[in-house]
């Protein structure tokens, strides 16, 4: 936490609570965002400009670019699976298809060019962006609603209500390569798998975080962070809403209804890091989402309230975008013996 913070706020905000932001797979650093005020928004972070506002009639819960910045994908509330025309500015999307509840998560799949979304029906559904049939290309029924959803290249980790997790190579169809219960006591809020794919983080909301590997010989650990420690006989602990790995040097920084950042070294069990407003303040409220740009230069975070405590008075949401160095993410080596 050294050093000054070097963060901008980009204005303005949706007007309601974040549900995703993510950037654009090059080196634009555009940024997608998806909010319930039932809008998609594209900012260009270099310039902090709002490009494009489109309004879909419905609160979105997810939001994904394409291959490239030229397109977009969103899931909404009411189901609906769409696609948007970014090069062309069009506010219209092209509704793929859709689910029978909403849609958590979407995420494109560059190995298979395809539209993969997680919804809250049970279902994890594949769709072709070139078609205009509205039917799914692959479904995956998964054992409840899916919470948690992440792709690496071919692979597809699925995490759901029944604290179920399905890992899915999808070449090989619609069987799962291994199946698990979470290894965390509390329900499933985020997961994420490794740049390298070899494994994937789980964040629940105890306050808690798993490593698990693919390689099911490999075994994983759970750790406690997003804690807060009031008395000698009371914690507070805080849910674990954001994932989101550095592709560099392979650490993650978990975010936290907390208002607190914490960057992690998973391969020597050690926090490296811890990213705050500025040096003594919080973010303002929780960290509803995040992602880092093409070379983990930049932090997208949303600041949005996620209702862990039901209906109250809350900060305004808010998006900041943190500059980050090598030193903020980089393994501290280990002290020779």
């Amino acid at each position: 936490m050294s050093g000054p913070v070097e963060e901008i706020q980009l204005i303005p905000a949706p007007s309601d609570s974040i549900s995703c932001v993510r950037f654009s797979p090059d080196t634009s650093d555009l940024l997608l965002v998806s909010s319930w005020d039932n809008t998609l928004s594209l900012y260009d972070v270099p310039s902090n400009r709002l490009r494009l506002k489109a309004e879909v009639g419905n609160p979105l819960l997810s939001c994904t670019f394409g291959p490239d910045r030229t397109r977009a994908f969103s899931g909404g509330l009411h189901g609906a699976v769409a696609q948007y025309d970014l090069e062309q500015n069009s506010t219209n999307p092209n509704v793929l298809g859709s689910h029978e509840k909403g849609v958590a998560h979407v995420r494109y799949s560059q190995s298979t060019n395809q539209v993969f979304s997680g919804s809250w029906d049970g279902n994890v559904s594949g769709w072709d962006p070139k078609a205009n049939t509205k039917a799914p290309t692959m479904q995956l029924k998964q054992s409840g609603k899916v919470y948690a959803m992440s792709f690496h290249e071919h692979l597809l980790v699925v995490g759901t209500s029944t604290k179920q997790i399905a890992l899915y190579d999808i070449r090989r169809g619609g069987d799962p390569i291994r199946e698990m219960e979470s290894p965390l006591k509390y329900q499933i809020r985020c997961i994420k798998l490794f740049p390298d794919g070899q494994g994937f983080v789980i964040g629940s909301t105890e306050g808690r975080v798993a490593l698990e590997y693919v390689d099911p010989d490999r075994k994983g650990y759970s750790f406690r962070c997003h804690r807060e420690k009031i008395s000698e006989t009371e914690t507070y602990v805080f849910p674990i809403n954001a994932v989101a790995f550095h592709r560099q040097f392979g650490t993650f920084a978990t975010g936290g209804c907390d208002g607190i950042i914490n960057v992690w070294d998973g391969e020597n069990k050690k926090r490296i890091n811890q990213f705050v407003k500025d040096q003594a303040t919080k973010y303002p409220t929780s960290i509803a989402s995040m992602d880092f740009n093409h070379d983990g230069t930049r932090l997208a975070i949303a600041s949005s309230y996620t209702f862990e405590e039901g209906e109250k008075d809350h900060p305004e949401d808010a998006i900041f975008v943190r500059t980050i160095h090598e030193a903020d993410v980089r393994p501290k080596k280990k002290a020779a013996a």
